[in-house]
């Protein structure tokens, strides 16, 4: 008996001692992966610090996909362990469930023989002319199986604690492990757009400096005709009446509509800034299209192809062409024209809506 002691305690320190170096190893993998996500980061800081040229560019582009690489690493090492800790979560909740099920049916067997014994035993005022010592013996026997029963009872309600404890952790795990999922896919996708990124830079600027200060001068323009456009007077206009055509005045590779979406009011209209835009998606769905289907969306709002001639990296808004030319309001409002033809901007529309929302039209003939 000693031996099998020994044995069993030699084997369960062995395992225990190879989990702890897997554990110490997981961790350094971990600790090590940030410490490389940190350098990272710390290096992006550093370059949007430099010199705005087409070579920091390239490496702010470089760095960005080898620090998304490193967090999907990251976030699939945190996946595949919540994948393991959810499977034997599983064999657990699977092992409890049948201990349940064996100690329920061993109380239901202690019940009944307590139940029986109880009925066969020999009242008080009999005892003294029948068998004391079988008295005795059945009276022990059912204190036995009481005290069983009890101690069954007990563990019943120990099991199920554990066996509800047990499926709480688990689906707590799958709620974590659907939103990593969720983040992985977003990480991937960041890495898709950081490529086709870097490849349309270098597509655009043939790999030339003069060329990207040229197209990057350009975008800056824009934003700053933008902010000192001419306003030339407004007027009520409701949801589908046309403000004007699709046009390629200002600073325009082709014939487009750019079009955004603010929270503002009309009274808010000096507080306006460029970059504080929002999704427009919606609010278009919801209501209709500033041009007549079929519409292509050429830019979309947010990091793209060319978003990396913007000081902020983001092109707020999306563009869209039509052939039927013709650039209508979303929804009902008060429309605040401006004329910049000579600028890179060119001509635009701020639509301000009873919702508090306000679109934009630019590029306009």
């Amino acid at each position: 008996m000693l031996k099998k002691l020994v044995l069993i305690f030699s084997i369960f320190a062995f395992v225990f001692s190879q989990t702890s170096l897997m554990i110490k190893a997981e961790d350094e993998v971990v600790t090590d992966l940030q410490k490389q996500i940190n350098e990272y980061s710390a290096k992006l800081l550093e370059l949007a610090k430099a010199k705005d040229t087409l070579a920091n560019q390239i490496k702010i582009i470089d760095s960005q996909i080898s620090l998304t690489l490193l967090k999907i690493t990251q976030t699939e090492n945190s996946v595949k362990l919540l994948e393991e800790d959810i499977d034997n979560l599983s064999v657990r909740i699977n092992e409890l469930d049948i201990y349940l099920n064996e100690l329920s049916e061993a109380f239901i067997a202690q019940i009944n023989q307590n139940y029986k014994l109880s009925k066969r035993m020999i009242p008080v005022s009999l005892i003294f002319n029948s068998n004391f010592n079988y008295f005795l013996s059945q009276y022990k026997y059912l204190a036995t199986v009481q005290h069983n029963s009890r101690n069954t009872l007990l563990n019943m309600e120990t099991a199920r604690t554990n066996y509800d404890l047990q499926k709480q952790e688990k689906i707590a795990k799958q709620d974590q492990l659907e939103n990593l999922k969720i983040k992985l896919a977003e990480q991937n996708n960041n890495l898709k757009v950081s490529r086709e990124a870097k490849n349309n830079l270098l597509a655009v600027t043939k790999n030339d400096e003069s060329r990207y200060q040229k197209l990057k001068s350009a975008a800056e323009a824009e934003l700053s005709a933008l902010l000192s456009a001419k306003f030339v007077g407004k007027r009520e206009v409701t949801k589908g009446e046309a403000l004007g055509l699709m046009g390629n005045t200002g600073y325009s590779f082709g014939d487009h509509l750019h079009f955004g979406l603010y929270n503002l009011t009309e009274s808010q209209i000096a507080s306006w800034t460029y970059v504080n835009d929002t999704d427009p998606m919606p609010y278009i769905n919801e209501y209709i299209w500033p041009m007549n289907q079929p519409i292509t969306i050429t830019q979309g709002r947010g990091v793209t192809k060319y978003s990396y001639l913007y000081s902020d990296r983001f092109h707020h808004g999306i563009d869209m062409v039509s052939s039927n030319k013709t650039i209508m309001a979303v929804n009902n409002g008060v429309a605040y024209f401006y004329r910049n033809p000579s600028s890179s901007l060119g001509n635009h529309v701020k639509l301000f809506h009873a919702d508090g929302k306000m679109t934009l039209y630019l590029h306009m003939q």
